[in-house]
């Protein structure tokens, strides 16, 4: 089985990050190892004021440590919530060893998000970002962390395909392969549109629903990974499509739920739908 390691933190309740990406990776039959950047007692929705989280920088470090000695490498590293700059540096020195010859390198920024940052990050930790992004196989921002990266405006208004496409072009010549920018309004649609390594852009949309939902953005890159990694490869279409469709299926087994939606979207009830080549 192919090994995916997610480094991530972990929200102790709420839907969102390792709590989000394990299950899902797992579904298509991969292996899910973690490297946890700190423990959270909530996720940091607006809903959640004064959690508490714990750096683990200091464990981090030795486990990657150990894992040197095991000689212990994955076929693709995934990123999120990584916290500080300090946790970027720490594994941009560690993938040499941690990553497979072939591997791939999935970094979801996670530091922004309708034009404005999460609490604790600023124009600081973008710049260490982008030392990442420089040797990443595919990028998945949202588009206000899109904009941030390249310097862009952020606008409420629908971006254009022209502006879109700019945008996209500015994240590869940051140095990724595959450059795919989430939260995309199109209209009374969402949606992802993607600038792949063969120059082609890719797009799919689905109907919006006008309502905050909490780890929306972990779904999709947890679902794009997973089917990027399946041992039958799909189509760059067809892994947006499925990671589009999934998200939108999600938000409205959510709406269905009795529970508050600032626990996070119900992925698990449509767990199911999503297929497995391995």
């Amino acid at each position: 089985m192919k090994n995916i390691l997610v480094v991530q933190d972990i929200s102790c309740f709420g839907k969102c990050s390792t709590t989000v990406a394990l299950p899902i990776i797992s579904h298509f039959k991969l292996t899910a190892s973690i490297l946890p950047t700190a423990i959270l007692s909530t996720h940091t929705g607006p809903d959640f004021p004064g959690y508490v989280m714990t750096d683990l920088s200091q464990h981090m470090r030795a486990t990657i440590a150990h894992w040197k000695k095991l000689g212990l490498q994955f076929d693709a590293v995934y990123t999120g919530y990584l916290g500080n700059a300090s946790h970027i540096d720490l594994l941009i020195e560690a993938l040499p060893y941690l990553l497979k010859d072939q591997g791939l390198l999935f970094v979801d920024p996670v530091f922004a998000d309708q034009g404005e940052f999460y609490a604790g990050f600023d124009a600081s930790y973008v710049e260490a970002q982008s030392d990442l992004i420089a040797i990443s196989d595919y990028l998945l921002p949202n588009y206000t962390e899109a904009c941030l990266l390249t310097g862009q405006d952020f606008s409420h208004d629908d971006p254009s395909p022209l502006a879109i496409k700019s945008l996209l072009e500015s994240l590869q010549a940051m140095g990724t392969k595959n450059a795919i920018v989430t939260g995309i309004h199109r209209g009374q649609e969402i949606g992802a549109v993607m600038l792949g390594q063969d120059q082609k852009v890719y797009q799919s949309f689905a109907p919006y629903v006008d309502q905050m939902f909490s780890g929306t953005g972990d779904v999709f890159a947890s679902v794009f990974v997973g089917e990027c990694m399946q041992e039958k490869i799909l189509s760059a279409q067809a892994v947006l499509d499925q990671s589009v469709t999934f998200v939108y299926q999600a938000i409205q087994a959510t709406l269905s739920d009795s529970d508050p939606i600032n626990y996070g979207i119900h992925f698990e009830h449509v767990l199911n739908g999503l297929s497995s080549s391995q």
